[in-house]
């Protein structure tokens, strides 16, 4: 069963989400080295064909961007999601280039991506994808606040 936690961005600024994913030990999982990539997107409501935000990630530790990256609609944007990340979405990599074990999801959509975002009250989910499994992790709401500045 996946954790209910609401989230609130603000259109027009930078957002970003840092999760840490462990095992029933309390030990991080190695995101990256168990093969998983990762997706979130987020709705008006759960039955919407339309997706207001879709962030993606691949197997491995660098950003990828475009299709695997983070749109808002039709726009392209910078970020999306990078396993075995810390909170500010740095990776640390041992010396065959392969990310530590920290269990960590970091995820991010520019400023430019986030203004796209309607504002209001609005849905996602995160899944963790591995082969056919696919393992929901987080939902919830996902409230979009406007800008007062114009």
């Amino acid at each position: 069963m996946a954790l209910n936690y609401n989230l609130k961005a603000q259109k027009g600024s930078n957002f970003s989400l840092h999760l840490t994913y462990l095992d029933g030990d309390s030990n991080a999982v190695d995101l990256i080295g168990s093969g998983y990539t990762a997706s979130m997107q987020v709705r008006r409501h759960a039955e919407s064909e339309d997706t207001l935000l879709t962030f993606a990630s691949s197997n491995g530790t660098k950003w990828i961007f475009g299709q695997n990256g983070v749109t808002a609609g039709v726009t392209g944007g910078s970020g999306g999601i990078r396993l075995n990340a810390s909170y500010t979405g740095g990776t640390q990599s041992n010396q065959l280039g392969v990310s530590g074990s920290t269990g960590g999801i970091f995820i991010e959509a520019d400023a430019g991506t986030m203004k796209n975002v309607p504002t209001g009250n609005h849905f996602y989910e995160f899944d963790l994808l591995n082969g056919t499994t696919t393992l929901r992790l987080v939902e919830g709401r996902f409230t979009v606040v406007g800008n007062i500045t114009r």
